[in-house]
């Protein structure tokens, strides 16, 4: 993928898009305990734990070592854990590791190794199909696309001459698309990955943390300290969260019929900060979580606690 050049957004035709606030009325319930299925993940402390949302039973999910770990990504069936960490005495070099989850035998490892230098705080995410690995954007090497072997499949290092950078997002979405932010856009390309699709200008001075559906139907994102909620074409934002504080992300369930919300959010200094976790319909209504929660919303307890659990840095459904 070479610089692509977003031409077309010098004469996109802007839309009046309208952000709804559908308050919950309270008519939306949760189904009960034992109709939501898979497993919550989620680092907390110095542990990354598993936690059944059936039994509500919590266990270690993966042992990790926290000097060397840059970061683990599950792929969306479930089956593979990919882990990213530093090789020892390397400043260039990134070591990925493919694991069965069934019994956490390695599948496949690998090193990459940067063209860009000193670059070792990589980590990856694993794509739909789990054939390819996403980068995240930093100051040197904007997107880059690498496959299991750590081969450069893609990269987009700028979008209309202008460098993409840290702090601009990349996240997979279905059949193997990428959904990006860039300037005030989030924007959209498929593979081969040789055009870019606008999907939303966001006129807002605080926004991110983009996440899709697995069919890529629906994207959540935050918009100043709440949750909002829109079709994948950009249509509908509405937002879904309110609260006495903040909220940083919300992640889909895999049928995409429910929000993981981190709400209760205290951002950290060197790192992502804290949150607690609550689950909430993703049906475009309104929804108070945090402390005291109004109706509809699941605050997530293990089996032998009444604590809301918390998670840090990252948290995944699947």
């Amino acid at each position: 993928m070479k610089n692509v050049n977003m031409v077309f957004l010098l004469s996109v035709v802007y839309f009046l898009n309208i952000t709804g606030c559908s308050k919950n009325d309270g008519s939306a319930e949760l189904p009960v305990n034992d109709e939501f299925s898979g497993i919550l993940l989620y680092d907390s402390g110095e542990h990354t734990y598993s936690l059944d949302l059936n039994t509500k039973a919590r266990s270690i999910y993966f042992n990790r070592n926290t000097y060397s770990l840059n970061g683990w990504d599950v792929s969306w069936d479930g089956s593979i854990r990919l882990e990213s960490e530093i090789v020892a005495g390397e400043f260039d070099e990134i070591k990925f590791k493919l694991v069965n989850t069934a019994n956490n035998s390695i599948v496949k490892e690998f090193v990459y190794d940067s063209p860009n230098g000193e670059d070792r705080q990589i980590s990856g995410l694993l794509s739909p199909d789990k054939s390819l690995i996403l980068i995240q954007p930093d100051f040197e090497h904007g997107i880059v696309i690498i496959d299991t072997e750590g081969q450069v499949r893609h990269h987009l290092p700028m979008v209309n001459d202008t460098k993409l950078t840290l702090g601009d997002e990349v996240v997979w979405s279905s059949n193997n698309s990428i959904l990006f932010t860039f300037e005030k856009f989030i924007l959209k390309s498929d593979p081969p990955y040789t055009s870019i699709t606008p999907v939303k200008e966001l006129n807002y001075s605080d926004w991110g943390n983009i996440h899709t559906s697995a069919d890529g139907s629906k994207i959540s994102l935050r918009i100043d300290k709440h949750i909002y909620l829109m079709n994948a074409d950009g249509t509908d934002l509405v937002q879904v969260t309110e609260s006495d504080r903040e909220e940083r992300e919300a992640i889909f369930s895999p049928d995409g019929r429910y929000l993981l919300v981190a709400a209760d959010y205290y951002p950290g200094t060197f790192h992502p900060g804290t949150w607690d976790l609550n689950i909430i319909p993703a049906d475009g209504n309104k929804y108070k979580v945090g402390k005291k929660p109004g109706n509809g919303v699941l605050e997530i307890r293990r089996n032998d606690s009444k604590n809301v659990e918390t998670a840090s840095n990252q948290m995944l459904w699947r």
